[in-house]
């Protein structure tokens, strides 16, 4: 597992790199104080980010904020040094999968990564098929208006509507959505006789 440890204290990044590097299946890169996190992730192409806090710093979560927005998005676990219900908040909205209290000893740090792993993966399966079900559901809903707009010019039957949306579509190779959303712009402002 490929870990990029971002803390803001390098001494502390330093024995925290050490102690977790004597885990052989850790591979650990200390992120450069003078690089972005976003840089490090597009150098290093981490399996996850361990970021490091040492106190309650809303600013630290920045960099993670844009890195949860960039394409090279990963998951992140948040080492704090207190907790605060608050922070715990604000880290999960900026992208955070995994908060943690600091005196987690280092043996339970590597489960801790790997359940942050899977829960980021958890999550964006799930976002995954949230967009795929409201897609699916407004591309319904197109068809729907489409056929109730053809069955009253037309004055013909919902069954006789779609059949129309569905030669059409086979006869052009397209999908029904596209004949669908077609229809609706070239009828929008026709009148009903």
């Amino acid at each position: 597992m490929k870990v990029l440890l971002a803390d803001e204290n390098s001494h502390r990044a330093g024995a925290l790199a050490r102690l977790l590097e004597a885990d052989n299946s850790l591979d650990v890169i200390l992120l450069n104080p003078h690089a972005s996190l976003i840089d490090a992730v597009r150098c290093h192409a981490p399996d996850i980010v361990l970021v490091d806090i040492s106190r309650a710093d809303r600013d630290a979560l920045d960099s993670v904020r844009a890195l949860a927005a960039s394409p090279l998005e990963r998951p992140v676990a948040l080492f704090v040094d207190e907790d605060d219900e608050s922070l715990m908040e604000d880290a999960f909205a900026a992208g955070v999968c995994s908060y943690n209290v600091l005196d987690t000893p280092v043996k339970n740090v590597k489960p801790l990564l790997r359940s942050a792993i899977a829960l980021y993966h958890r999550f964006k399966k799930t976002n995954a098929e949230l967009l795929a079900a409201k897609k699916t559901l407004s591309e319904r809903e197109t068809i729907d208006r489409a056929k109730l707009l053809f069955m009253k010019h037309e004055r013909c039957k919902e069954e006789e509507a779609y059949r129309w949306f569905r030669k059409q579509a086979m006869q052009h190779s397209r999908k029904i959505i596209d004949i669908a959303s077609e229809y609706l712009s070239n009828n929008a402002g026709k009148p009903v006789e």
